[in-house]
């Protein structure tokens, strides 16, 4: 029988990372395939786990109406027959690891997560007991440090990744346009963990700094800056001409 998964991941890149990487999962019976669902939100998330019947959650912390976290405050991770929890997020200090693993969480994972680190994570999770494949980890290679090595994966990654840049770019703009701090602040949020993983450092670091600028911006500030260059970056891994 299928291992239900439950992904609770508003960045379409993100949650197709983490399709292609349980694509590549081995269980140690044949018959047993994984069937993921993506939700996107907190209300979907919560009716998807009322429904029930899920054998494991995977989760970033910060969505489009708020934070994983409620859901772990309401005890969806504790209850008796509660699936275990892996949340993935980048900004999480040791402080707030302990409180989501006394909020029931098995697993917490940074951002950007490496492809065998997930599979392991996930494999020993679903199927206690299963033997983790080894993986040699050479640091500034994306490839081999985030997609275990399989370069036709990274590449079809990356390819979604610099197609939805558009999507990005777009929505980016209008936030600024519309002087909307904490929507900027969530594509920033989003695309840090993205560049990480197709190997842009630069402009991961970039897309960190203004998510931590927008997070300390206060009413009567002037807007964060750094966007511009951002989307000057994101414009140029996809090839548009300069504006």
């Amino acid at each position: 029988m299928a291992a239900r998964v439950l992904l609770i991941e508003d960045d379409p890149s993100i949650a197709r990372f983490v399709e292609m990487a349980l694509e590549d999962l081995s269980p140690p019976d044949a018959a047993a395939a994984v069937s993921l669902q993506v939700v996107r939100d907190l209300a979907a998330a919560a009716a998807a786990l009322a429904a029930g019947d899920w054998q494991l959650v995977i989760s970033d912390l910060m969505l489009p109406d708020g934070s994983a976290e409620t859901l772990l405050a309401q005890g969806h991770a504790r209850a008796g027959a509660a699936p275990p929890w892996i949340i993935f997020s980048a900004g999480v200090n040791e402080a707030r690891r302990q409180s989501l693993f006394a909020s029931g969480v098995a697993r917490v994972l940074h951002k950007p997560v490496p492809l065998q680190q997930l599979l392991d994570t996930v494999a020993e999770l679903l199927w206690p007991g299963a033997t983790p494949t080894p993986a040699g980890l050479l640091p500034n290679d994306p490839v081999q440090q985030h997609f275990a090595g399989d370069r036709e994966l990274f590449e079809r990654f990356r390819a979604g990744c610099v197609e939805r840049f558009a999507d990005d770019i777009a929505e980016g703009e209008a936030a600024v346009a519309a002087s909307d701090v904490a929507r900027l602040r969530r594509v920033a949020h989003g695309l840090k963990a993205v560049l990480e993983l197709i190997g842009q450092p630069a402009l991961a670091a970039q897309a960190r700094a203004l998510e931590d600028t927008a997070a300390a911006w206060a009413p009567g500030q002037a807007l964060p800056g750094g966007w511009p260059a951002l989307a000057q970056g994101l414009a140029a891994l996809r090839g548009d001409p300069p504006a």
